[in-house]
């Protein structure tokens, strides 16, 4: 296309937006043809969208945009607020964890192999610090106003109602899940708690920003015992841990270790360590049925009625002269098939997605031990939770980034961790300056602030260890005038 062409494209289109904006100047914004206000304009019948399946919500759009926001801040360091500060890489960072990703980028970019995320569950009550992120009605009546919705039918009032719970929550979420995936190193991984409130609305955003192909998995950990007292006689004793990988195909759990208790080698067999395992299959077809014959009593062996032999029929030479196959020097016994220790392709099994073990009265308990007047913190997270999930996730010497601290139970877990491991995790934690209400029992122990919460914990559960790394640099963001 010549220069010439393309300038009187060019200018064929602009005068064409200029006639549309004199005939609809309400689909345009600052100048600029908005398309969202055009879709609404239109009706949604009256159009063809071809984007890609996808969670949308009113204001996405100004959710993506607040990523790419310039953040006019910088990291003040705190030195009367920080623990040891010589000698440690732990970092509390107080402010907007929005802006903070932004802060951090510059020097962790790539670089986190781990993150942990446990945000506010929209609720709609109110704990220590807010967890309700319900629009009032007559306000989102009025935010939907500017969107031409025009007349609402049973399926929009759905959508209405739906959205006065949702919207909020998905405008806070979605960009700070988007600012994540850059600090995720090739193998890292992001792990996020949830309950039912907003974990189907969560897997969709998580899909989007990190890729439905990344996800690896949900734990469902059961967190409470059954309530005899339900109104509805149905009780939820359970919540939900995603699992996302920023490359699915380079992340591997660590796996648990197997019971080897039940082997042993009592014959001195060369190749180690064994039990006996089953020679039979459930699954085959009649070329697995052969007979076998004990070359000691000639007797004949068939496995029962609706097995099949486990291996082909080449293998029972081959393991007779092995001694992986024993046969008995009597008759109407059995052969035996030896499984070696060695065998086993790792001496680790898979990590089970159902999490049992592990109340979460346990994180009150090891809160209260902490604050034996009173837990400052409501449902803090056990720090075996954390430890169970970090120990899978993160090796020795890697930084594990929670950008909701909360009572700090990362921070704690990581410690735990370096003195039980002879490890060397660091942590970052960001926690905003979020002020107590009044009759919150933080603000009655003196604390102001969900970060002051935060800070005091990791202070008394570093004095519990004697590892070095038990320190912390406090900064706090500091807006440029």
């Amino acid at each position: 296309m010549t220069n010439k062409t393309s300038l009187l494209s060019s200018y064929k289109k602009e005068k064409q937006l200029r006639e549309l904006k004199g005939i609809l100047p309400e689909i345009f914004e600052g100048g600029v043809l908005d398309i969202q206000k055009l879709k609404a304009f239109i009706g949604e019948d009256g159009f063809i969208d071809h984007a890609n399946y996808e969670l949308s919500w009113y204001d996405k759009k100004l959710a993506l945009d607040s990523t790419k926001a310039n953040c006019e801040a910088e990291l003040v360091f705190v030195k009367d607020k920080s623990i040891l500060p010589n000698k440690t890489k732990n970092l509390f960072i107080e402010g907007d964890n929005l802006d903070a990703l932004k802060l951090l980028k510059k020097d962790y970019q790539e670089k986190i192999k781990l993150i942990y995320i446990d945000p506010p569950y929209n609720t709609g009550k109110n704990f220590a610090f807010s967890d309700n992120y319900h629009l009032a009605a007559d306000d989102y009546l009025e935010y939907l106003n500017q969107f031409n919705i025009g007349r609402v039918d049973e399926f929009t009032q759905h959508r209405i109602e739906s959205g006065e719970i949702h919207t909020q929550w998905l405008n806070m979420i979605f960009p700070r899940l988007i600012l994540t995936k850059d600090f995720l190193t090739d193998d890292g991984a992001v792990v996020i708690s949830i309950d039912e409130s907003e974990k189907n609305n969560l897997q969709l955003i998580c899909n989007e920003v990190y890729g439905e192909e990344n996800f690896v998995g949900c734990f469902i950990w059961e967190n409470r015992s059954i309530s005899n007292d339900s109104a509805n006689l149905f009780s939820t004793i359970h919540e939900y841990i995603l699992v996302y990988a920023k490359d699915k195909s380079k992340l591997k759990f660590k796996g648990e270790e197997k019971d080897f208790s039940n082997y042993s080698n009592p014959d001195q067999d060369e190749n180690g360590e064994w039990i006996p395992d089953n020679p039979t299959a459930a699954s085959g077809n009649e070329n697995a049925r052969f007979p076998i014959t004990n070359p000691i009593t000639m007797e004949e062996y068939l496995p029962p009625n609706g097995r099949y032999w486990a291996f082909s029929k080449a293998r029972v030479d081959e393991w007779t002269g092995s001694g992986k196959m024993v046969f008995p020097k009597e008759r109407g016994k059995r052969f035996l098939l030896k499984k070696y220790r060695s065998e086993l392709r790792s001496e680790q099994k898979s990590l089970s997605s159902i999490i049992t073990d592990i109340p979460g009265l346990k994180g009150t308990k090891e809160l209260k031990e902490l604050y034996p007047e009173e837990i400052p913190f409501k449902h803090p997270k056990p720090t075996d939770l954390l430890i169970l999930l970090f120990d899978q996730l993160s090796g020795k010497e890697d930084t594990v980034l929670d950008i909701f601290a909360g009572s700090a139970t990362t921070a704690h877990a990581v410690y735990k961790m370096n003195q039980v491991q002879d490890s060397n995790r660091k942590f970052i934690c960001i926690q905003k300056a979020e002020k107590l209400a009044v009759n919150a029992v933080g603000y009655k122990l003196g604390f102001s602030s969900i970060s002051d919460i935060s800070i005091d914990r990791i202070k008394r559960a570093g004095k519990l260890q004697s590892v070095n790394n038990s320190g912390v640099n406090y900064f706090k963001i500091e807006y440029l005038e």
